[in-house]
């Protein structure tokens, strides 16, 4: 009976959001405060139904209530508590009531912040309160979470192995997050082409949960990334798969959209472009929704399978794409913008100039992640893009965004003034030509690798110059604990802290790409294995049982320069229930690199197949990203009083 009652709650909140949605367009002319108040009271009860629902749901995996199709199909009797949890969105049905879950909760936020006008207001919950809806009408319709079984099975049939992992157990929600976030800038966006309501207050309301939402996706790709990396067992952190592109490609335009909304907060120019970023940004979360639930990917990532469901995702897609864009063509010409005169070396420049570059990289990406579909879907040709398209188009595209992040700070508003752009500029050349000279002389190695590793110094160099600099011209005193605290409210201290991360993870991207080293080997339990100064010694190799698989481990004991370092276990495990195994790497990571050892096939007669990367600075990949992450919450608290004296 408990699980009828989430799927009672869910179509009273269908029936609610449906009724919310025609009080709102009812009321859309003669809006005032008591019109907003019954939408937030309806935003309110949206999301504490769909709260009890998904915790009814999550209450089923962990009784494991098998009468539950979603349950008996994605967990099991033995499952450790995590995964089933983890289970209640590892598959489409429970996912999508996350998702549900997520979009609900930030319409509830956004609902309560009265700073916003009412007119304006009341048009942000309803065009949230519009996509709830059709959200609500997919999970009834098509992807019920609460549908029972015929028999009841003793056991479920357990979670996809792959899925069993702490990394998976974050990395959805934090995803979702994001994905869902982006909602908001794109009803902050509908809201105004509706209303006409856009100024500097807007921008200011709108940034902060953009900023949120691009950091939750900044963690999200991230902890993917460290996933794939540990438990693929193939070395490398980014595969450009469809669906790895799917999360990227709206992260992209989300970063150009933050930039954009910050100069419209100062100034009210980039309006129409501000709009369109937002529109677009949120679109590309639907489309990679429509690619994972469509049935047009089979992959780990991919749970729906069912051509209705991904009919509708497009049908969901077209409503939130085609009105806005439509919206947008009729009052695009109506705004309003400051009349300002830039020149071509000011702030201004740089970040559109950036965000034209981001905006046709996310083109580089959507072309080389559509058009194996299309072709497929047209004559049934089977074609992958791979890391070379992309390292033909995105990587050349990436790199002057890059050059400008470092620049763009020493330049002013409006017009080229600042004296010492010349000496700086010149400092950044020297530090970053020594930088290159430097990574040459270790080892040799192609253009790309000394373009990439010099771009992340150049960076850096520039993000701690421009901070030095700020520093001298408030005339700081560190010992001042008052002073440092006013100064970093008077900057944006999250835009450098972003960009270090940005410089951060360009390091680990040049150690992983251009530096590691594979090595693949048959060895027997007693022989060593010689990795430059590092060598591996195979101890044993035995049978393990584990909660709920059972597991081949090998360990070896890892020296450098005969100095014993650390133990290295490796394991295949087999899961009986699914009748399928996963690889997991042993991994020994310190500041400089990993040590990364993957168990094979083999025997103790014969040896045992073994593949061993050497990959430097990896862990640099998500350390800047957190870094990134990071700079986006602190760009949240920033006050728009910083640029009183720009």
């Amino acid at each position: 009976m408990i699980p009828e009652l989430g799927h009672i709650l869910v179509i009273i909140t269908f029936v609610i959001s449906i009724m919310q949605c025609f009080y709102w367009l009812c009321n859309l002319r003669y809006t005032n405060i008591d019109v907003v108040r019954v939408l937030q009271k309806g935003s309110l009860i949206n999301f504490l139904f769909i709260f009890l629902s998904f915790f009814i749901l999550t209450y089923s995996f962990i009784t494991s209530d098998f009468s539950l199709l979603i349950v008996s199909n994605n967990s099991h009797t033995l499952k450790p508590l995590i995964y089933k949890i983890s289970g209640v969105w590892g598959n489409h049905e429970g996912s999508l009531l996350l998702w549900v879950l997520i979009l609900s909760a930030f319409t509830f936020f956004v609902s309560f912040k009265d700073s916003i006008n009412s007119k304006l207001l009341a048009s942000i919950i309803g065009v949230q309160t519009i996509i709830l809806s059709l959200f609500l009408a997919f999970i009834l319709f098509t992807s019920n979470p609460f549908e029972r079984v015929d028999e009841l099975p003793l056991d479920g049939r357990g979670l996809n192995p792959l899925l069993q992992d702490p990394g998976l157990a974050l990395h959805p929600p934090m995803l979702y997050i994001g994905y869902v976030g982006l909602s908001v800038s794109f009803s902050f966006a509908v809201a105004a082409l509706i209303t006409g309501e856009i100024n500097k207050d807007w921008a200011r309301q709108m940034r902060p949960w953009i900023a949120i939402a691009w950091s939750a996706l900044t963690i999200g790709i991230a902890l993917g990334s460290w996933w794939a990396y540990y438990e693929l067992g193939w070395g490398g952190w980014w595969f450009w798969d469809p669906v790895e592109n799917a999360s990227f490609m709206p992260w992209l335009v989300a970063t150009a959209l933050l930039h954009c909304v910050s100069i419209l907060e100062k100034k009210l120019i980039f309006i129409n472009w501000t709009i369109l970023l937002s529109i677009l940004a949120f679109s590309f979360s639907l489309l990679g929704t429509f690619i994972v639930r469509s049935g047009l990917l089979t992959s780990v990532h991919a749970f729906a399978s069912d051509p209705s469901r991904g009919v509708f995702i497009l049908i969901i897609l077209g409503i939130s794409i085609g009105v806005p864009l439509i919206l947008y063509t009729i009052k695009s010409s109506s705004f309003n913008e400051e009349k300002s005169n830039f020149d071509i070396f000011s702030k201004e420049s740089a970040i559109l100039v950036n965000n034209l570059f981001l905006t046709t990289a996310t083109l580089t990406v959507l072309i080389g992640t559509l058009y194996p579909l299309f072709l497929d879907a047209i004559n049934g040709n089977k074609v992958s893009i791979g890391p070379a398209y992309y390292n033909a188009t995105f990587a050349p595209i990436m790199a002057p965004v890059v050059f400008l992040m470092a620049i763009a700070p020493f330049l002013n508003w409006k017009k080229y003034t600042d004296k010492n752009f010349i000496k700086k500029m010149i400092f950044l050349s020297a530090v970053t030509f020594l930088g290159g000279t430097l990574l040459y002389l270790i080892e040799e190695k192609s253009i790309f690798a000394l373009i990439c590793g010099s771009l992340s110094i150049w960076l850096f160099t520039g993000v701690i110059t421009d901070l030095i600099s700020k520093i001298r011209e408030a005339k700081v005193k560190l010992q001042n604990i008052k002073q440092i605290f006013f100064f970093i409210s008077k900057i944006n201290l999250g835009i450098h802290v972003a960009h270090i991360g940005v410089a951060i993870f360009l390091a680990g991207v040049t150690g992983e790409q251009f530096y590691k080293s594979e090595y693949n080997v048959i060895k027997k339990v007693g022989d060593i294995i010689n990795i430059g100064t590092k060598s591996l010694k195979f101890d044993k190799i035995e049978n393990i049982d584990g909660p709920n698989y059972n597991s081949l481990m090998a360990t070896f004991t890892l020296y450098e320069n005969n100095k014993f370092i650390s133990k290295l276990r490796p394991e295949k495990r087999f899961y009986t229930n699914q009748k399928s195994q996963t690889t997991e790497a042993a991994i020994l990571s310190d500041f400089w690199g990993d040590t990364y050892l993957v168990l094979g096939e083999g025997d103790n007669k014969t040896g045992w197949s073994l593949r061993i990367y050497s990959n430097p600075l990896v862990s640099w990949i998500w350390a800047g990203a957190f870094f990134m992450a990071v700079g986006g919450i602190l760009s949240v608290t920033q006050k728009s009083s910083r640029f009183r004296n720009v």
